[in-house]
Formats: C-alpha cells, sequence, structure tokens
C-alpha cells in the first residue's frame, strides 16, 4: 500500500511540473526528472545514408546549431587516382559555394561542419528547420560527393610511384 501512495505523489509531482510549463516548451530549458535545463541538445541522423550529429545550445542566449558529416575516408591514389580527384574537385566546389566547412582530415576522413542561428524558441520545429536548412545547403554537393566516392574503380589506368 505504501508503495502505490509514493508511486501516485511521483506521478502526481511530474504531472504538477509538467502544467507549470509556459508554452512553448524550450527543449533546452526543460526541467523533468531531476535534470536541469540549459543544457546542450544533440541528436544523430543520416542523410543519403550519411552519419550526421548536431549540437545545439545557446550561445550569448542565441540558440544555434552545429552540424557535422562523417563521409568515410579518402580515396587512396594507388586505389583510383581519377576518383580522387574527382572527390577533391567536389570538395573544393563545395567550400566555395555551400557557406559550409569541408575538409579532409589528418586521417584523411571526410567531413562537412555547419553553424545556423536558430529562431526562439527553441522547439523541435526549430531544430528541424535548422538542420534542414543547412542540408540543403550541403546536398547538391552531397549527391556529387557520395556519386564520387561510389564510382567503380577505373580499371587501365597507369599509377607511377
Amino acid at each position: 500500500m505504501t508503495a502505490s501512495v509514493e508511486t501516485k505523489r511521483e506521478t502526481q509531482g511530474v504531472i504538477a511540473s509538467i502544467g507549470s510549463f509556459e508554452l512553448p516548451l524550450e527543449l533546452d530549458r526543460v526541467h523533468l526528472f531531476g535534470r536541469g535545463g540549459r543544457q546542450q541538445l544533440s541528436f544523430r541522423f543520416a542523410f543519403l545514408e550519411v552519419p550526421f550529429a548536431c549540437i545545439a545550445e545557446r550561445q550569448d542566449g542565441r540558440p544555434t546549431l552545429a552540424l557535422s558529416g562523417d563521409f568515410g575516408a579518402l580515396p587512396y591514389t594507388a586505389e583510383d587516382p581519377e576518383r580522387r580527384r574527382a572527390v577533391q574537385a567536389v570538395l573544393a566546389a563545395a567550400r566555395r559555394r555551400s557557406g559550409l566547412r569541408w575538409a579532409v582530415t589528418p586521417r584523411q576522413q571526410i567531413e562537412v561542419k555547419g553553424d545556423i542561428a536558430l529562431d526562439l524558441p527553441l522547439t523541435p520545429l526549430a531544430l528541424v528547420v535548422g538542420t534542414v536548412t543547412l542540408l540543403l545547403r550541403a546536398k547538391p554537393y552531397l549527391e556529387l560527393l557520395l556519386e564520387s566516392l561510389t564510382a567503380p574503380p577505373q580499371r587501365g589506368g597507369s599509377v607511377t610511384t
């Protein structure tokens, strides 16, 4: 009997706390289940089979979203010099025109990063709009890059050492 009374009090506490929120709920300012607000939010997803990660946080009181995508390894010259040149050409065009930061890391991994200021209030809709905005800037280059990365290796070429 005591356990059911305690459970009922806990449930009433959660329901009461939800009822005290002002709408719309700002995701980074919600206090639920003992977790304080004002935290960064992070989520992951795949777009065109590329893994992406996003972090939303406040900077000077304004919400911002940082997106990063991982395309895997830059092809080796010895494997397919034409494919490597094609990938590098797409990356160069993407750097110039997309407004995002495209890079090949020292470990030869291809990545893209971008940031965007989000509208207030910081709601799920604001996160989705920010994410889609960044992806739309990158989409033509994502498609070209994926096409270049997945093209079958060229045969018959010579590789000099």
